[in-house]
């Protein structure tokens, strides 16, 4: 007689969402104990940038530690979005893709970070660029195909966040333009707001995957 086996895949999304997000403050706090950076609110305050808060001391090792795991668990987690959006009766396009990519790049920044020298420079660069974008874009689609085919209440709560997102994205550029002085500071800012925006949209499409009951269903055939 065969098993069955169901495991519920939600865990999966929530991991995928706070580690990153529990990573990036704890490394904050360890650092700012540690007199590498001050002591602010770095949201909004802008006193420093995540690289700068996770590339020395203690907060080294910890950064490196937990978001390699976690790069794993995000490109398991967009390759999931699209079982999930089909099995919601919705489509599943190219957007997925652009996740697990964005996922790679995550792990050239985290390789990259404390690393002295300007080709570290410029992959750091590439790496953090490319995951705010294409996760950004990524999460875009999947909003989309919520909302026109699959489940709209949720998609239209993930379309506004989006769209919140890209506005916090075009002030930056906004301030560059406006106020150069400040945009180093402002930039740290921004940083960290996008970051944790990306993360609550994980959030809730975690919040989602456990709504709806989404799981992995296995069979092992008995012997013969």
């Amino acid at each position: 007689m065969n098993e069955k086996t169901t495991i519920t895949l939600a865990p999966l999304a929530w991991a995928s969402a706070l580690i990153p997000l529990i990573t990036m403050h704890l490394c904050y706090v360890v650092s700012a104990h540690a007199d590498i950076v001050p002591w602010c609110l770095p949201w909004f305050e802008g006193c420093t940038s995540i690289s700068r808060a996770s590339r020395s001391g203690a907060a080294y090792f910890i950064f490196k530690g937990a978001m390699l795991p976690a790069v794993v668990l995000i490109m398991l987690y967009w390759w999931c979005n699209r079982l999930w959006i089909t099995q919601l009766g919705g489509k599943a396009r190219g957007w997925w893709w652009l996740g697990i990519v964005a996922a790679g790049l995550l792990i050239l920044y985290t390789v990259a970070l404390g690393h002295i020298g300007e080709a570290y420079h410029w992959l750091r660069r590439i790496g953090v660029v490319g995951f705010f974008g294409l996760t950004y874009l990524a999460q875009v689609g999947l909003g989309a195909a919520l909302y026109k085919n699959a489940w709209p209440k949720l998609g239209r709560v993930l379309v506004y966040l989006s769209l919140f997102s890209l506005l916090v994205g075009l002030s930056s550029v906004w301030v560059n333009v406006t106020w150069p002085e400040k945009h180093d500071s402002m930039e740290d800012s921004f940083e960290w707001s996008l970051a944790v925006l990306l993360n609550i949209h994980s959030m809730i499409v975690a919040y989602g995957w456990q709504k709806t009951g989404f799981a992995l269903h296995t069979t092992t055939p008995s012997p013969p």
